[in-house]
């Protein structure tokens, strides 16, 4: 791993009483320890995107990342609740999204944290996009079509998303997620993922 160093730190805001953080502010420690997780990961994540998906080593760095950030992760919820923006602020808050998102760990665990996930944006405390990947994410475990179209995999050399259940209502739920359409989220991701045989050229 990268570095996991501090990944298994008990976060102290809350600590004694177990209520959650927004009662005392933002937790400062979690918000960093969130940022620097999704650094890493992000930078591990880019150059395993440019292997082609296809560099082992770089897999087992993110895995061990992935499960150390959801062991800490486990830790955070079981005291304060999900780490929103009232806990860990904006920004660390989309990294915890991106965490749960990207974690190969149980579905149970996943569909547990869509559950905080929606209740947390329900009181303004996340925005809904999250709720709408970690949907996407819990669907496709599950075997079934994703709802928002936010899941994309590589077929001959180009991303296109996964199966999308009825495909010609996306738009609409997208909409309602605060989502741009899914043509254009198409085209952002193709301009920052271009084509492996592009970039061999």
């Amino acid at each position: 791993m990268a570095d996991a160093t501090g990944t298994r730190r008990r976060s102290r805001s809350g600590a004694r009483t177990g209520r959650p953080a927004a009662a005392s502010g933002v937790d400062r420690e979690a918000r960093a320890q969130l940022l620097q997780l999704d650094r890493i990961d992000s930078a591990l994540r880019s150059r395993w995107v440019q292997s082609g998906f296809k560099d082992r080593g770089l897999q087992r760095k993110l895995d061990a990342l992935s499960a150390a950030g959801i062991e800490w992760l486990r830790e955070v919820i079981s005291l304060h609740g999900w780490p929103g923006r009232s806990l860990v602020g904006s920004r660390a808050a989309d990294a915890a999204s991106r965490l749960i998102q990207h974690a190969e760990c149980s579905l149970a665990f996943q569909r547990r944290c869509l559950r905080l996930t929606e209740e947390a944006a329900a009181r303004g405390d996340v925005p809904l996009r999250h709720v709408a990947y970690l949907t996407d994410v819990v669907r496709l475990r599950a075997g079934r079509k994703q709802l928002f179209g936010t899941k994309f995999r590589e077929v001959d050399g180009e991303l296109v998303p996964y199966p999308i259940e009825k495909e010609a209502e996306v738009d609409a739920r997208r909409k309602q997620m605060e989502l741009e359409p899914l043509a254009a989220y198409a085209r952002r991701l193709r301009r920052r993922f271009p084509p492996r045989r592009t970039r061999r050229r």
